[in-house]
C-alpha cells in the first residue's frame, strides 16, 4: 500500500514537472511568434525606407545633376565622423543642458529630466 501512494506521488510530481514544461514551452513559442511578427514589421519599415531613399535620391541627383560618385563621397564623409569607417553612424554622450546628465545621442529627450533635445531630424 505505502508502495502505491509513493508510486502516486511520483506520478504526480512527474505530472506536474510535465505540465510547468508544458506552459514555458507555450510561452516560449508565444514569444517566438511575437518576435516574428517584429521582424516581420521591421522587414517591412526597412524595405519601405530603401524605397523612400531611393526616390529621393533620384529626385536630388536629377534636379541638382548629381552622380553616383557624389553620393558615395558623400556617404564616405558621413561614415567617417564618427572616426570609424565601418558604414555605421554611431551615437555618441550628449550631455543634458537642464540637468546636466548624460544621455545617448540617439534619444530624442534626457532619460532623467524629460527635457527634449534639440537636434537633427535624422537624430
Amino acid at each position: 500500500m505505502y508502495n502505491i501512494f509513493l508510486s502516486g506521488l511520483a506520478v504526480s510530481d512527474q505530472a506536474q514537472t510535465v505540465a510547468s514544461q508544458t506552459s514555458a514551452l507555450r510561452q516560449a513559442a508565444q514569444s517566438a511568434a511575437a518576435a516574428r511578427t517584429d521582424v516581420s514589421e521591421m522587414r517591412d519599415q526597412v524595405e519601405r525606407l530603401a524605397m523612400l531613399t531611393q526616390a529621393m535620391w533620384e529626385l536630388v541627383a536629377e534636379r541638382l545633376h548629381l552622380t553616383e560618385t557624389d553620393l558615395e563621397q558623400k556617404a564616405q564623409e558621413v561614415d567617417l565622423r564618427d572616426g570609424k569607417a565601418d558604414g555605421k553612424m554611431s551615437s555618441h554622450p550628449l550631455r543634458c543642458p537642464q540637468c546636466g546628465r548624460v544621455s545617448n545621442s540617439r534619444h530624442k529627450k534626457c532619460l532623467y529630466c524629460g527635457l527634449l533635445f534639440e537636434g537633427s531630424v535624422f537624430g
